[in-house]
């Protein structure tokens, strides 16, 4: 970790200081991270070989488990090959080396098995240059003899846990506003010392080009918001003040942390200041969500949508609108619920590349993708 902060400090000064930085540590990696690795990202228990002239010996194959998890962002994480490591509510990949078995029980979710058949794929096509045989148990998934046999027989189906097993997918809801605070911070006196400036939704005029800020969003991670003012030495001590930020407030080391610069600051920074820009592929079918337009609290109720998500929703977004840590509303502010396929054009102009058709086509649907992929 400490080469990694040398390397990145040296990179950044080549690049004349103008970066936005992100830590990520594994199992905590934000949306964008992710949003890199298009096959998903894949976690190995122990070291990796190398990737140059590496061969795999097939016949001395051991076979390995991952586990698909996640509602929105999906990782794949190996596993222990037992019994006890399966689930009914996520997806698994059984790597036999000259076959992949990727196992869809009936609770897994839609992006847990697209991401599973991707990930068989990619070991397919990446690792073993496509001669594998992928084998996707779907409507088998309690019967596949093939599969059964590595985890004791179909006898012990009865003892797998009906649950989703660990930690839900992360994410975050602007309705924690409460829990978001703004620091000046300082090192003159040799020591950090930051400043709380404002708890709360903060505004933009909160912050000041000449000095440096610490955005603790809660849940949601730790921005250094650095003015054009700032000195290149303020700028390199930037993650350290965040580490040492972190330390003291006691929060746990993976907590997310972004440094950002004043002028070139992401949406993932903005989103606390100001609402970014929708986009309709943010839309998830398989969801409910929530569009705040100021005067208007859309509660959007996705067709796959399950049944306790549906009755959270409207509570959810009546909590959201009269949250005192929001800006003010209007008293006619209202919430309006809607459903999929049925949007009125108040809604829809929210989102600048608007297509009544992106649902219609389904192109991210399970069906299509194992279509796409194994044909």
């Amino acid at each position: 970790m400490a080469t990694a902060a040398i390397k990145v400090t040296d990179l950044d000064s080549i690049l004349q200081n103008l970066t936005v930085q992100y830590r990520e540590l594994q199992n905590h990696e934000s949306a964008l991270f992710l949003s890199y690795f298009k096959n998903g990202i894949k976690y190995l228990t122990g070291g990796n070989a190398t990737g140059l002239t590496h061969e795999i010996n097939l016949d001395k194959f051991e076979p390995k488990l991952f586990q698909c998890k996640g509602k929105r962002n999906v990782r794949c994480t190996q596993v222990k090959l037992v019994k006890e490591s399966l689930n009914l509510g996520d997806v698994f990949i059984l790597d036999l080396g000259r076959e992949i078995l990727v196992w869809m029980p009936k609770e897994s979710g839609r992006l847990e098995r697209i991401k599973g058949m991707e990930h068989a794929k990619a070991i397919r096509d990446s690792e073993r240059g496509g001669k594998v045989k992928i084998t996707v148990l779907d409507n088998d998934w309690n019967s596949n003899t093939e599969w059964w046999k590595h985890f004791g027989g179909k006898e012990n189906l009865n003892l797998i846990k009906s649950s989703y097993g660990g930690q839900q997918d992360e994410g975050y809801w602007q309705e924690r506003a409460s829990e978001i605070n703004l620091y000046k911070s300082s090192d003159a006196s040799g020591k950090l010392n930051v400043e709380k400036v404002h708890t709360g939704v903060p505004d933009a005029k909160n912050l000041d080009t000449n000095d440096a800020f610490i955005l603790d969003a809660g849940i949601g991670g730790i921005y250094v918001w650095l003015g054009k003012a700032c000195n290149p030495s303020e700028r390199a001590k930037a993650m350290d003040w965040a580490r040492q930020f972190l330390e003291k407030q006691m929060r746990p080391k993976w907590t997310q942390v972004v440094r950002v610069l004043e002028g070139a600051e992401p949406e993932a920074f903005t989103q606390w200041l100001e609402i970014g820009m929708s986009k309709e592929p943010d839309l998830d079918g398989d969801d409910v969500m929530i569009l705040d337009l100021y005067n208007t609290i859309y509660v959007w109720v996705g067709a796959g949508a399950n049944k306790e998500e549906k009755e959270a929703a409207e509570a959810t977004a009546k909590q959201f609108l009269e949250s005192g840590a929001l800006p003010p509303r209007p008293k006619s502010a209202a919430t309006e619920k809607i459903f999929q396929g049925k949007e009125p054009s108040t809604f829809k102009k929210a989102f600048p590349q608007w297509d009544d058709k992106m649902f219609e086509k389904q192109l991210r649907s399970v069906e299509n993708v194992r279509k796409i992929l194994f044909s």
